[in-house]
């Protein structure tokens, strides 16, 4: 009995100690308690090794209150770690209570053996054993009170906790549940019998405390596992299916009953034979029922390439397809017109030429709209976004009768891809349009055309686009021409261009620009009453380039304003130089367009020019064509008006070149007008012409302002505007324009103002 006792008590021992070191390398505040509750547990077990082989009795006696010491600090540990496991730890009052009681019962305990408060021990033999007998005393059954007292606290909160918990999880709890009802019930059982001498109390706390390390670090029961994955199978977005080797059917989740009829999903092949047999593992694509579905198939092998399983995840993507679908529309479309937009063009039709890439003679045309600023401008940007959908209509139209691609592919710009046959038809269709629009007139509406043919459907439909653009700026500068085909030339032009661009600073800084002064002869003495500056450039590589070369560029950039600004300043110091020298004291006239008016402050800068220069404003004449006034008119005419205030001399160029020129006189403020050379080209103007010309010049001179006449080549022209009243005459046939000192040398000889 005695070593029987001993055995049990180190093998108990050991299993604590062990434990113990287990719970302290899993670290962590819940690995720190069950440890310590470990280590006190083994310390249990030793004094009752040390109780069973000794012959002392003293030794016994104590060896056996060190029992129940060890018993309260590992009960008060284990009460720590229970309410740390089941997370809810002690309170402060809770806590404080508890450690003074425990306090209290180990003192009373380990003090007995000198004051026997809790017992008297005595002895007696049977056999070899000596057995102790225990006369109980009052703190004998406060130390068990205490020990209720614990064990049920736990209890009662691991119960608590039962109830609170999944259902799943419950087990975990009530393994602890039904160690410490043991517990409780075997020392209520050796509280109660006296004759019992062997309390089995340490054994249970010592199995407790592997069932708790096992419960809180390796509980994972198979139930427990089932359950969790079959309600994450039945609670995922996602249908799921496993196959055994056989094909038959493992595992399926509710998804996927739902989604698959039974006869299909039953076994692995009706499944694949539903899904089209796909060739390999991985991800593909099908609509079921109204869904669409991205499938994951996976078959699983062993290291013998042996089938072990098949997998099937069915992901619902329909929304994400719609969602794709909708922001593929909006990057691919034109909002306002419902066309695609410059990438959605190029998008589908690249498409369109690999679907047809066996036919050829396709051609790709650019179309604008002729002068489209103006028509917002004039009518406003709801009025253009009208003229923009009756063009998208009409291509949609062609689009029912033709095999093509169109697209708003730029502001007032349509591209069409289409066979090269229909090309003339649909252009000739669509250079002329009169679009309705509500509460008002039809407006008419002018298109050009540029057009390339593929002759290479391999290269990228963007360098056709760019070669179509060409085509299409060189169609708008040929007013006559309404379809023009790309040419290599365009290329030349645009490089030319370029090269202009590129060096325009430059050539300002280095001062290549200059004036030529072309004389204006008063008809009735035949002597200089006026001149023109008229800039010119020469370049140290590009040679001479004339007006009608650059000019037109440097208005499209900007860069006209600031060339502008150098000519005024070149022609008053001109005008200064030939005034100090005696020569001429008559105007020099210079243009003013209408980007200047809108992007610097003319008034000011004109006088700031001339105050540097020493010159009376009306030596400068201000040209401003009657074209500009369909653009930002109030504030021409505000300028204008302010320029004359301030004592300039206003001249309106090109008069008769527009559809506006009466409208113009009625509006802009002047002291001049320049007839068009357009004039001058009729020779005979006894008819019509004549009425005409003597209508316009009579007018100018009833609003007190005097006629210079542009463009005049030969004597009878000359006669012509005398006949009419004209009153100064500038072209070739008095001279052509001249460097400032060939025109000092012209003034000495015709005569000066």
């Amino acid at each position: 009995m005695k070593a029987t006792i001993f055995a049990l008590s180190l093998i108990f021992c050991t299993i604590c100690v062990v434990y113990g070191a287990l719970a302290i390398l899993r670290r962590g505040r819940l690995g720190r308690m069950l440890a310590c509750t470990s280590f006190c547990c083994a310390l249990t077990m030793a004094s009752l090794a040390v109780f069973a082989i000794s012959g002392s009795v003293y030794v016994k006696e104590f060896a056996y209150c060190a029992e129940f010491v060890f018993t309260d600090w590992t009960l008060f540990s284990l009460l720590a770690f229970v309410c740390e496991y089941i997370e809810r730890p002690l309170k402060r009052r809770e806590a404080a209570v508890v450690a003074t009681l425990f306090l209290i019962d180990s003192a009373i305990c380990i003090s007995n053996p000198i004051n026997h408060y809790a017992a008297v021990f005595s002895t007696h033999e049977i056999g070899n054993m000596i057995y102790l007998d225990v006369e109980r005393k009052i703190f004998w059954n406060i130390h068990y009170l205490y020990i209720y007292f614990l064990c049920a606290y736990m209890l009662g909160a691991i119960i608590f906790k039962i109830f609170k918990t999944p259902k799943l999880y419950k087990g975990r709890y009530a393994l602890i549940c039904a160690i410490l009802s043991s517990i409780l019930i075997f020392d209520v059982y050796f509280a109660l019998d006296p004759n019992n001498r062997f309390d089995i109390t340490a054994f249970l706390i010592a199995v407790a405390v592997a069932v708790l390390y096992h419960s809180t670090y390796t509980f994972l029961p198979k139930r427990l596992l089932e359950g969790l994955q079959a309600y994450v199978n039945d609670n995922i977005s996602d249908a799921t299916i496993i196959y055994d080797d056989a094909g038959e059917v493992l595992s399926i989740n509710k998804k996927a009953k739902a989604l698959i009829e039974t006869e299909i999903w039953k076994n692995s092949e009706n499944l694949l034979n539903y899904l089209g047999f796909p060739d390999t593992e991985g991800n593909f694509r099908k609509q079921i029922k109204d869904n669409i579905f991205d499938i994951f198939y996976k078959p699983i092998y062993d290291e013998k390439d042996k089938i072990l399983a098949k997998t099937f995840i069915f992901t619902d993507i329909t929304r994400l397809e719609h969602q794709i679908e909708r922001e593929h529309r909006i990057a691919t479309m034109d909002p306002l017109t419902g066309a695609y937009n410059r990438n959605g063009f190029f998008e589908a039709a690249n498409d369109f030429l690999y679907i047809n890439e066996s036919d050829a003679g396709f051609a790709l045309i650019v179309s604008g709209i002729v002068n489209f600023k103006a028509i917002n401008s004039s009518y406003g940007t709801a009025v253009g976004d009208r003229v923009l959908k009756y063009i998208a209509g009409r291509f949609k139209d062609y689009n029912h009768n033709y095999p093509l691609i169109y697209g708003r592919t730029a502001e007032g710009k349509f591209s069409i891809l289409l066979p090269f046959d229909y090309v003339d038809e649909i252009a000739a269709d669509m250079s002329s349009l009169e679009i309705p629009v509500d509460d008002g007139p039809d407006i008419h509406v002018d298109m050009c055309h540029g057009f390339v043919v593929l002759d290479d459907i391999a290269k990228p439909l963007e360098h056709y686009y760019e070669r179509a653009l060409l085509a299409l700026a060189e169609c708008k500068d040929n007013p006559l021409v309404g379809i023009m085909e790309y040419s290599y030339s365009f290329e030349d032009k645009v490089k030319r261009k370029q090269a202009i661009t590129a060096e325009m600073h430059r050539a300002l800084r280095e001062d290549q620009f200059y004036i030529d002064i072309q004389p204006q002869i008063n008809l009735s003495d035949r002597t200089v009453s006026g001149a023109e500056a008229l800039v010119r450039w020469k370049h140290p590589l590009l040679g001479r380039l004339m007006p009608n070369e650059f000019i037109p560029i440097f208005e499209e950039n900007g860069f006209i304003v600031n060339l502008d600004i150098h000519v005024w300043e070149m022609a008053a110091a001109l005008a200064k130089n030939l005034s100090d020298r005696g020569i001429y004291y008559g105007p020099i006239s210079i243009n003013v367009s209408q980007i200047d008016i809108s992007k610097t402050d003319v008034v000011n800068t004109l006088l700031r020019i001339v105050e540097k220069n020493e010159l009376d404003p009306y030596r400068l004449h201000i040209e401003i064509t009657e074209s500009a006034c369909t653009d930002r008119r109030d504030l021409l005419i505000r300028t204008m008006e302010n320029l004359r205030k301030n004592g300039f001399i206003l001249e309106i160029d090109d008069f008769g070149s527009g559809y506006s020129s009466l409208n113009a006189l009625m509006h802009m403020p002047f002291d001049i007008v320049k007839l068009d050379l357009e004039f001058m080209k009729e020779k005979n103007l006894d008819g019509r012409n004549g009425v005409i010309i003597q209508s316009i010049v009579e007018m100018i001179h009833a609003m007190h302002a005097e006629v210079i006449v542009e463009g005049v080549e030969d004597e009878v022209n000359v006669e012509n505007m005398v006949r009419f009243g004209g009153d100064v005459a500038q072209g070739y046939y008095f001279s052509r324009p001249l460097s400032p000192e060939a025109f000092s040398d012209f003034v000495r000889i015709h005569g000066k103002r």
